[in-house]
């Protein structure tokens, strides 16, 4: 008899979606998919009749205990530099506009020289002539990457990254892990400086880097990189005695994407952002063209496809646990079955918009009340160098 075992995978729980590709349907025309994901422990359990022979490893039980008891999600955002300026004109990248937009993120993360900038070489920069020397030197070493030909006048000269995490995580906590993060995954290859604010509801840190690096190799994070950061900021953190986990929304039960930060704050004063008009516009003429019902779209039961995977290995982790000998593994098994079967809720923003717009109507209103976003934790925003894709390169991946 052999006593070989498999290990369950959380693949569907715990991976973003794979690389997205675009298909052709003649009724629907283009739409985007997720690649499919390997689920292939799962059906060497279910192949088994059970969970028999299957095991979870000490790290997987560990991620399973956070997640079911919500420790806080780490936040990682990389920032996009502003399309236009405060009176609507585009601003157009070349290096007079670029200069002008470092000088001044420059002063913001240093609150103009009131709050000490760490560098890459270690350094502490105290007061706004130390700040205005880092900014002189990194247009020099931008100047020199021009000559060179590793930079053009619409490459961006740097990368800006905010790391958060709630308001009553140790603040010194939160900058010791981004400063050793981005030792680890910019050192020796990329410029950068680092400050921490205080000010705010969430401590968090600025971390600007120099996007062409030593090598003039210029740094253009993908979604796989913010993912890989998130990972490692929590991986830090949790070293540092701060509990943190880093999971995708689908993970959580989380169906809607969080907010652009410039929506968020447009809502913060009480107004209504113009995507929101336009989005309920649009659910409006899908409403009245469908004959007062929502029509569903490709991404409907996908989503809903996803939850379904995710909720059965869920469930097949807590069979798995609930058969140990041990009797925290058996506590934890019931823990992770009721976090389960809490992750039923699928509803997308346009089914909530479409659900104001039937209540309105029944009620003899015109107006429709937006459900704000439910998950800020993981942003979808990134940058990139210059307007047309250029191939570059994320976080080093070495440990």
């Amino acid at each position: 008899m052999s006593d070989f075992k498999s290990q369950l995978g959380f693949q569907d729980c715990w991976s973003p979606p794979g690389r997205a590709r675009t298909v052709r349907s003649p009724a629907a025309g283009y739409f985007s998919t997720g690649k499919k994901p390997d689920t292939g422990e799962v059906k060497k359990t279910e192949a088994r009749g059970g969970s028999r022979g299957t095991t979870i490893s000490a790290a997987d039980k560990a991620r399973l205990a956070r997640v079911v008891s919500k420790a806080p999600e780490v936040m990682v955002k990389v920032s996009r530099p502003a399309k236009t300026d405060k009176s609507g004109n585009t601003i157009v990248v070349n290096r007079r506009t670029e200069g002008a937009r470092v000088s001044a993120h420059i002063d913001y993360i240093s609150r103009n020289g009131k709050l000490d900038v760490e560098t890459s070489d270690g350094a502490i920069l105290t007061g706004k002539e130390a700040t205005a020397d880092l900014y002189r030197d990194w247009m020099r070493r931008h100047d020199q990457a021009r000559a060179n030909g590793d930079a053009t006048d619409r490459t961006r000269i740097t990368t800006s990254i905010v790391f958060s995490m709630p308001g009553n995580t140790n603040a010194t906590a939160v900058k010791d892990a981004v400063r050793v993060l981005a030792q680890q995954e910019f050192g020796g290859r990329h410029d950068y400086a680092m400050a921490l604010h205080t000010d705010t509801k969430h401590p968090h840190v600025h971390l600007t880097v120099r996007t062409v690096g030593y090598d003039g190799v210029k740094l253009n994070l993908r979604k796989a990189d913010l993912q890989h950061l998130r990972d490692t900021f929590a991986e830090k953190l949790r070293q540092r005695g701060v509990e943190a986990e880093s999971t995708p929304r689908h993970a959580r039960g989380v169906t809607r994407k969080g907010e652009r930060t410039p929506v968020y704050k447009i809502r913060q004063r009480g107004i209504t952002p113009y995507v929101d008009k336009a989005k309920q516009r649009e659910v409006k003429r899908d409403m009245q063209d469908n004959g007062g019902r929502l029509p569903s779209q490709p991404w409907d039961g996908a989503i809903v496809e996803r939850r379904n995977r995710v909720m059965k290995t869920y469930s097949a982790a807590a069979a798995v646990l609930a058969e140990s000998p041990d009797p925290d593994d058996r506590a934890l098994g019931r823990a992770v079955e009721a976090f389960s079967g809490r992750l039923t809720d699928v509803s997308t923003e346009r089914a909530a918009m479409a659900h104001s717009v039937s209540v309105a109507r029944t009620e003899g209103r015109s107006d429709v009340q937006r459900q704000p976003s439910v998950d800020r934790t993981q942003e979808k925003d990134r940058s990139g160098d210059d307007k047309r894709p250029e191939r570059g390169r994320g976080p080093s991946r070495e440990r």
